[in-house]
């Protein structure tokens, strides 16, 4: 690989884990033997098929075939280039790599020099904070004012934006970063009359981190006693400054706190979900550490989606005034819609979960919560009795039919049907009646959808019939799915790609290339071959895609094992033989059945040319004496004699 020795990228593969860089992006993982399971982050499913075999830092789908390296794993989730992987992987398991080894030009991709001038911003806001007198007064704002202890502020990489106008642009040239990368990035503004200026100036800074602890964005929050121009004239500034959207940062698909927070998520299935960065962070000072928060939005289809791969249930904690409970009713249908139970509870007015947890303690404030949550149903009763509307029939008609439409967003039966049953008892209402509500519900739904559908345009009464392709052929535009190759095969690949020269040596020198199933099959171990004749046998080119998606994907899945040896097993120290435990024997039986399979499948096209020849004496001698040829060539497959070694 260009710009980074093969011997570093090969010590980032082997100090690298694939089960900790995976948890980031697929939230649960279950063991099961020697692999990790979970649900696959490249297509929905709901019973998990991705598997992850840490020793090989390999990672595979069952549903979707989608399989490659622990860098295609990387590369994937974050839409990077292979040596962003590599760099992203050494970068956070602590392999130094060459500093003028990475892309340049028309090579870097747009979106790597934003993350380096946002990393090295929030680098600079934390020393401002941490270290200069004017940061001084942030400091004693967030420690005095707002409670946080040092060590929170350093996890969550709290920073302050001097009040000049152009701190952080300035600091940031002397690195030889860009101002229209800054300004790209999000940190800077262009002036009207050339150059540019700080977006943020005088304010507290909470860097947005994405779930691996990227930095995508900031927020600034001015504070009382903040100095320079962004509380200077005679303008009253906003209390927060939000970053824009830009390449790397979409605030619909971002949940603040969540890298923090993942690891809580997992363990106890349950997020917290609030308003303001300070109420995460404060919750997760006190301990309360499954707290996330939106950035500035109410939540959407994609968070909510987001947060399913690492939690089971979501509780909204919003203000109880009137706008907090229009977003908490919206982020409820949200979180059902994406099939997690939802939940909400209101504090007592006037308070947040900020100063609540400060005043109250942990303890009290999670016993809060547990006890006053409420389902969709009891949540949109309680405010339609707060409000004065549950006391007529015409109001508690509104509130059941609010309630049905928003059941009839789970899409999973029993997941409904629990719901349907919960909440029939929370409206005192008959069961049936509001199960019949939910499916009309859901009828009108799936109308509305069909009618957003684009109809397909109306065909010509004239309009010849379409002709149906000839036998064997695939429909025009219509690509025919490549063959599976046998199980022998499978075993055979496998070596090939866990023992490299040796395998390539035994199994191509006894098999031809023409005995693998047409496909990425044979076009797998063509390039065995090839890289075996250009002197240099590297099975991992294949999982990391450079023979492209349909090696790689067979690569992984014959790498994968489908079945895993019984725990009970293990526990009796009953050793389970593997394949590559007896390398030479396994290949062996692999060859001679998958010879033989051949031989077979010659045999039977030439007694069917010999039932066809039968006309003439001569075609039918030619025919029976193939088939004899076969028959014999059948017999010493069967006795191992095509191999040049005793066994």
């Amino acid at each position: 690989m260009p710009g980074i020795p093969r011997e570093k990228i090969d010590e980032v593969q082997a100090a690298a884990d694939i089960v900790e860089v995976a948890s980031d992006y697929v939230g649960r993982l279950k063991k099961s033997g020697s692999r990790y399971m979970a649900l696959c982050p490249f297509h929905d499913e709901d019973t998990p098929s991705f598997s992850l075999t840490p020793e090989k830092n390999l990672y595979y789908c069952f549903g979707c075939q989608a399989g490659g390296s622990i860098f295609t794993l990387v590369q994937e989730m974050e839409g990077a280039s292979f040596p962003e992987a590599v760099r992203q992987l050494a970068d956070r398991f602590g392999v130094d790599l060459p500093q003028d080894g990475g892309e340049s030009g028309a090579q870097q991709s747009r979106r790597a020099p934003i993350y380096h001038a946002l990393r090295f911003a929030a680098r600079f806001y934390y020393h401002q904070l941490t270290t200069t007198d004017e940061g001084q007064r942030a400091r004693a704002y967030l420690q005095d004012e707002r409670g946080l202890e040092e060590e929170t502020i350093k996890d969550f990489g709290l920073g302050y934006a001097p009040g000049q106008w152009d701190a952080l642009t300035e600091a940031a040239e002397s690195e030889q970063i860009d101002l229209e990368t800054l300004e790209d990035a999000g940190l800077a503004i262009e002036r009207d009359g050339g150059g540019h200026y700080d977006r943020y100036r005088g304010r507290v800074m909470f860097p947005i981190l994405s779930r691996v602890g990227r930095v995508l964005g900031m927020a600034g929050r001015l504070f009382e006693g903040a100095e320079g121009p962004a509380v200077g004239g005679d303008f009253d500034p906003p209390k927060y400054i939000n970053s824009p959207e830009t390449d790397v940062y979409h605030k619909k698909e971002v949940l603040y706190g969540l890298h923090q927070a993942k690891g809580a998520l997992r363990k106890t299935g349950e997020a917290l979900l609030v308003e303001g960065y300070t109420d995460v962070i404060a919750l997760h000072q006190a301990g309360i550490e499954g707290a996330i928060a939106t950035c500035g939005t109410a939540l959407t289809a994609e968070q909510a989606k987001l947060l399913g791969r690492y939690a089971e249930r979501v509780v909204l904690l919003y203000d109880a005034d009137e706008a907090g409970t229009r977003a908490t009713l919206r982020g409820m249908d949200r979180v059902l819609e994406a099939g997690l139970g939802a939940y909400a509870a209101r504090l007592p007015e006037g308070r947040d979960p900020d100063d609540y947890v400060r005043a109250e303690g942990a303890d009290r404030f999670r016993r809060f919560v547990r006890k006053r949550r409420q389902g969709v149903a009891a949540f949109r009763r309680a405010q339609a009795e707060r409000d004065g509307t549950f006391d007529t029939p015409e109001g508690q008609t509104r509130t059941m039919r609010a309630v049905a439409d928003s059941l009839a967003l789970i899409d999973d039966d029993m997941a409904r049907e629990n719901q349907v049953r919960a909440a029939s008892d929370e409206l005192d209402m008959y069961e049936k009646h509001l199960r019949e509500a939910v499916e009309e519900a859901r009828r009108e739904d799936r109308q509305q959808e069909q009618r957003r559908r684009a109809p397909r345009p109306p065909v010509p009464d004239d309009a010849a019939p379409d002709e149906e392709p000839p036998e064997g052929e695939a429909p025009a535009g219509q690509e025919e799915a490549a063959p599976e190759p046998t199980p022998q095969e499978c075993n055979l690949l496998r070596l090939l790609l866990e023992r490299g020269r040796p395998m390539v040596e035994l199994i191509l020198g006894h098999m031809a290339l023409t005995e693998f199933t047409d496909g990425p099959a044979r076009e797998l171990a063509g390039r065995f071959l090839e890289m075996y004749r250009d002197g240099q046998v590297e099975p991992r080119r294949a999982l990391e895609g450079e023979f492209g998606p349909a090696i790689q994907q067979l690569a992984a899945s014959v790498m994968t094992d489908a079945h895993e040896p019984s725990e009970n097993w293990r526990e009796r120290d009953i050793n389970v033989p593997r394949l590559n435990q007896r390398a030479r024997e396994a290949a062996a039986s692999s060859m001679r059945l998958l010879k033989l399979r051949r031989v077979d499948e010659a045999l039977e096209d030439a007694e069917a040319d010999q039932v066809r020849a039968a006309a003439t004496p001569e075609a039918e001698r030619e025919a029976q004496q193939r088939v004899m040829r076969l028959q014999k060539l059948r017999q010493q497959i069967q006795r191992g004699e095509f191999f040049d070694w005793e066994e």
